[in-house]
Formats: structure tokens, sequence, C-alpha cells
């Protein structure tokens, strides 16, 4: 087997202990011919601090002679000579692997061709990844503690709207941005346009987005979504059982209210909205589902006499035959969800107690049973982790495990994020349903198009209707069977 010796002493080691490198060399040389290896070259670095491998010439030339294939056995006189750095000797040993080279080392015994080797460097490893693991907190603490005191813990640039500059603590407005932010807002909260026409509106004025490019919707949303613009700093995006919110020193651009508005738009969007946005007089459009077969209505235009188009809307079901349900008119459908809330009665507070305390009962159980599960997948992969120590598993079926489960402890976080009560960035409405309720019923025939549309996403869920068979009309009787509310 073609092996490398490889020896290493520094000027201090000499100096004081009277480390010998030639004697460590002839030790090795005696241990390879005892074992019937072949020499494939000796590489020796003197006078060098084991520190770093960066700066060590013959290290670097018998990596290389490796990754060639020349090499296929290293052998060492003691841990230390190789490297004093345990990420660096995992990052060895986990290339002398990856190029099917073997790894001794004298003084320790250590001989990857048997168990108790390979059981050896499996617990170094697990030392290392441990100690990056530390130097990823102490890094991720103070990062924390940046954030709760109010700076920004941008890397790459600032949110759109601000600038920093080398060795500023804090951001800056940049008026430019700032009035282009507080248009998009505007759009969004006030003229009701969608995602897709607000950037397709500052694409065709050419204004650039923060990295030059053009905008898309998803560049849109993740502006409305930013609490930077009401002064306020976030942490951890990507890890949201860490996420939180601290005020920022940063001047706001925008203010709390359309914020908050601009918020509840968007949740109520993932739910209701169209995949395009629908005309200014088909506000009920993705809302309304069919009392037969539960599926959601959707818009239609149908042409009437003297060419004029009437609005319909029709069960999704009804066109691959699924059900029978008769097209509506958009003008009957806003009657019946007048004549509906208008003789809905109040809802007492004792029975609005009850309901949010029942569900909250639901919740908290539901989030007891995710903890459990999460103990259940902590242990598995404790009980995969002692198998790949005692080799029962090989690295690859414990990280293939560990990513599976990796992957089930993010969707129990998601949905413990969503459960948990009281989120630092949740932008809750203080309206409950009978607020809505009477709004509905005092201010609805005042309102304007895009402001009953405003109103529908905001505080209704779902509408479920019929549109019953009249005999001698053609278009049936329009009753609302339901409405869910947001509040």
């Amino acid at each position: 087997m073609e092996t490398a010796i490889y020896g290493r002493v520094s000027t201090e080691e000499q100096a004081l202990e009277g480390y010998s490198i030639r004697g460590q060399v002839e030790k090795l040389k005696s241990y390879v011919s005892a074992k019937s290896w072949s020499i494939y070259d000796v590489y020796l670095d003197e006078g060098i601090s084991g520190k770093n491998l960066t700066a060590r010439p013959a290290i670097t030339r018998m990596l290389e002679d490796i990754k060639a294939g020349h090499v296929k056995n290293v052998l060492i006189y003691k841990l230390d000579r190789l490297t004093r750095s345990v990420a660096d000797l995992v990052y060895l040993i986990d290339l002398f692997k990856t190029y099917d080279c073997a790894f001794n080392s004298l003084s320790e015994s250590i001989d990857t061709s048997t168990a108790s080797g390979r059981m050896f460097v499996k617990i170094i490893g697990i030392f290392a990844e441990f100690e990056r693991e530390n130097i990823g907190e102490r890094v991720r603490l103070g990062k924390e503690r940046k954030a709760r005191e109010g700076y920004t813990t941008a890397c790459g640039f600032t949110s759109y709207g601000y600038q920093r500059k080398t060795g500023e603590k804090v951001q800056t407005v940049d008026p430019r941005e700032a009035d282009i932010v507080r248009r998009i807002f505007d759009m969004y909260v006030r003229q009701n346009m969608s995602l897709s026409r607000i950037a397709k509106t500052l694409n065709l004025e050419k204004i650039p987005s923060k990295t030059g490019v053009t905008w898309n919707s998803g560049g849109i949303l993740t502006t409305l979504k930013n609490c930077n613009y009401i002064g306020l700093v976030r942490y951890s995006m990507d890890t949201p059982e860490r996420y939180f919110e601290a005020e920022g020193k940063h001047e706001a651009i925008i203010s709390e209210e359309i914020f908050r508005e601009a918020q509840i738009l968007i949740e109520k969007n993932k739910k209701a909205a169209p995949t395009k946005q629908p005309a200014e007089r088909n506000y009920f459009a993705g809302l309304l589902y069919c009392e037969l077969c539960g599926m959601k209505l959707k818009t239609h235009v149908a042409v009437r006499r003297a060419n004029r188009a009437e609005h319909h809307f029709i069960c999704s079901g009804r066109i691959p035959g699924v059900c029978s349900a008769k097209m509506v008119t958009a003008r009957k459908v806003e009657n019946a969800v007048i004549a509906y809330i208008a003789a809905m009665p109040g809802i007492s507070a004792e029975r609005m107690k009850e309901e949010q305390e029942a569900a909250a009962k639901r919740t908290a159980a539901r989030i007891e049973e995710l903890k459990e599960k999460m103990t259940v997948l902590d242990a598995k992969e404790q009980e995969m982790l002692d198998s790949y120590i005692t080799d029962n598993a090989t690295l690859a079926e414990y990280r293939g495990v560990k990513a599976k489960l990796d992957g089930e402890r993010e969707k129990i976080t998601a949905e413990m994020q969503i459960l948990t009560p009281a989120k630092a960035h949740t932008h809750k409405d203080t309206m409950t349903r009978d607020d809505v309720v009477s709004c509905f019923k005092t201010d609805w025939q005042n309102y304007t198009n895009v402001e009953k549309r405003q109103f529908l996403l905001k505080y209704i869920r779902k509408i479920t209707l019929v549109n019953r068979p009249v005999k001698g009309q053609h278009e049936g009787k329009c009753e609302i069977t339901g409405i869910e509310f947001n509040v």
C-alpha cells in the first residue's frame, strides 16, 4: 500500500522539548517496514506551527498527491503532528475517506482499517461538530443581542428604502427609495392593486429594485411584510422559533396603521383572492362557495340584451358535471348577503367568550401533541447516533435519517409557530364579529367597490350559497346558507 509519511515540528518545540523530526521519520519508516507497506514519499514541515493547514507546504503537497490517487495511506507519529485543530482533523479525515485513503497514528494506535480506529475517528467528528455548533451559537447570540439593541443585522445590503455606510451601526432613510415604499403600501392597501400589478407599474416606470433588477410579485410581498418600515428590526427570519422583532434605532418610513392593514390583507388574500385580480364590481370573487358540492364559485360574464354584459358567478363543479347549481348574478349575491347579515342576531359576549375558550383548549392540546412528537423525533435521532458511533450504521445512513427527522421537525415547528399565541410579529385586528356585522349593516351601501372588496377580504373568510330553481324564472333564487368571519 502506497504510504505517505508525514512529520512536523515547530521551532519552539525543537528548542524547548528537543523534538526531532528525524527521530519521528525513523520510527515511522520502521513501522512501514513491519507492516510490509511501501513508502510513496516523506512529507516534512520543519519549524512550522500546527495551528492551521494553509501555511504548511508539505501537507499541501501530500493532499494533492492523495487527490491524484498516488497515496492510499497516511502515517503520522502523533495526532498533534498532523494538526492541533479538531476541525482541521475532521476535515482531513473526511478528505482521506473521500479519496479512499487510510489513516494511521503510531503513538495513539489509530488505524482506520480497524473497528476501534473508526470509532475513535467518529468520536472526534462528534466533538468537532459540537465545537462548530458552539461557535455558531456564540455568533448567533452576538447577532441576537445586536438586534435586541435595535441595530440591523443585515450583512449584504439593507432593506429597500434604507442605506447604511460601512462602519455605521444604524441604517438611514434613502429619500428616493422611501417614496417608492410608501407608494407600494398605498397601491396595495388603498388602491386594492394586486402584487403583480404593482410590480408591473414600477417596472413600466423604470424603477429598479434594491439589486438593480426588475420587480416581481415576490419582491413586492417581501416589501409589504418588512417591519423595518415601522421602525422595528427583525431577527432570524429563517427560524420561526427564534424569530422576534425589536424596537429599532432607525427612522420609520410608514405608519403602523397602514402596515397592520397590509398584513391583514396579505393573510386574507392567501385564502380568498383568486389567481387574477377581479374587476372592481366583482368584489365577492374568491369568497363564494357552493352549498350543493362545496366547490368555489368563479366569475363569469354573460352578455344580455342590448349588448349589456352582466357579471355572474358559476360553480366550478358545474362544467365537469359534478354539480347542478344554477348560475347566479353578482347583483343577486349581494342582495342575498345583505339580507342574511341584516337578519343576523347579535352574538352575546358570553357566547363569544365560550367559543374563544374552547378554541384555546383545542390549540393547547394540539401544541402538547406536537411537543410529544418532537420528543419522539429527538429520541430517534439519538438512537441513530448511538448506532453510528458503535459502527452499526454508516455515516450515510445516519445523515439520511437525520435529514428526514429534521424535515419532520421543521413541519412541527412551523405548525407550533402558527398555533402559539402572542407572537411578536403578529398584527391582530381588534374588530369583533359583532363589530363587523354592525359595520356591514350601517356602512356597506356607502362603500365604493374598492372599499367593499377590502372589507370582504379583511373580515369575511367564506360565504356559502345556493341558487334554488324557481318555477317560471330563468335565474332562480339566491340564498346564503352560511358566512364564516375572519374575526
